[in-house]
């Protein structure tokens, strides 16, 4: 029983470190950043997206680690680490920076907005120029609902449905479409907002500035008004954009994709698709 015990306590004792670890970390804007590397501070830069991400472009001289492997990665004592992820409303960012924090001779800071916000800062990149396919960035329901309050805003680009008509009761009968989801209910304390413009009004010097531009997250009827809007947004270089996959439908099963309340089943983008990796 005593061995049970000071097992337990050994459990919590280390959770209480990795906490510890979590709230350590600071957070460093892109100009914050910028100003380092101009004054010369030795820094390391860590990339904690998937190694796929990674290798379409990221900050130069960043390395490397998957957030998903940084506990077991074994690092020497590097000093000053700023853990770089896509910037997407994720907690990639967090669990790397808790597992670094960790590590002897390392203290850990959060490039805040990740690597969206400093593409969206016309900072230098190894991404290749020239015409690229089309990747567009999607998150999930889930990941939406564990979402940090202040760091991103709703953009709602949906309209309510027309009313059905049903064949059996003659052309003067007409079914009420469904309500739209209350977004203010489903995610309480998030900003909502009908227009990124009022999120971000110079949409081209988003990310220039000092502050972090929010993530905005576009919720539409699964229309492609969202994937259309994402559009105009990269060509603003604005990249701290994501696209709620499955829009109003999955609103409408509160993230339960095998029931449907109505109309025709959502499907996640197909797997050679980078938006099909994004929404996992």
């Amino acid at each position: 029983m005593r061995l049970n015990l000071l097992t337990l306590a050994l459990v919590i004792s280390g959770f209480t470190l990795w906490l510890a670890g979590a709230s350590v970390a600071g957070g460093m804007t892109v100009s914050e950043f910028q100003k380092e590397l101009a004054a010369g501070s030795k820094l390391t830069v860590i990339d904690v997206r998937i190694t796929s991400q990674y290798s379409r472009g990221h900050i130069p001289g960043a390395i490397n680690v998957p957030a998903s492997l940084c506990a077991q990665k074994n690092l020497p004592p590097l000093g000053r680490v700023l853990v770089c992820d896509a910037g997407l409303g994720r907690d990639a960012a967090d669990q790397a920076a808790a597992a670094l924090a960790a590590k002897p001779g390392i203290t850990v800071e959060i490039l805040e907005g990740g690597f969206a916000a400093w593409e969206s800062a016309h900072a230098a990149t190894t991404r290749a120029p020239g015409m690229k396919s089309e990747a567009l960035n999607y998150i999930t329901y889930e990941q939406l609902k564990v979402a940090k309050a202040g760091d991103l805003v709703l953009v709602d680009l949906r309209h309510p449905a027309s009313p059905k008509q049903d064949p059996t009761a003659g052309n003067a009968a007409a079914q009420a479409p469904e309500p739209l989801t209350d977004l203010s209910r489903e995610f309480p304390g998030l900003p909502l907002t009908q227009s990124p413009f009022a999120a971000q009004p110079n949409l081209k010097a988003a990310g220039a500035g000092s502050a972090t531009p929010p993530l905005l997250v576009l919720i539409d009827n699964g229309d492609g008004k969202a994937q259309e809007l994402a559009r105009t947004l990269k060509a603003n270089s604005v990249k701290r954009y994501a696209i709620l996959a499955g829009g109003e439908l999955i609103l409408s099963r509160h993230g339960q994709r095998g029931l449907q309340r109505s109309g025709p089943s959502w499907q996640p983008p197909g797997p050679s698709s980078a938006a099909n990796a994004a929404a996992k």
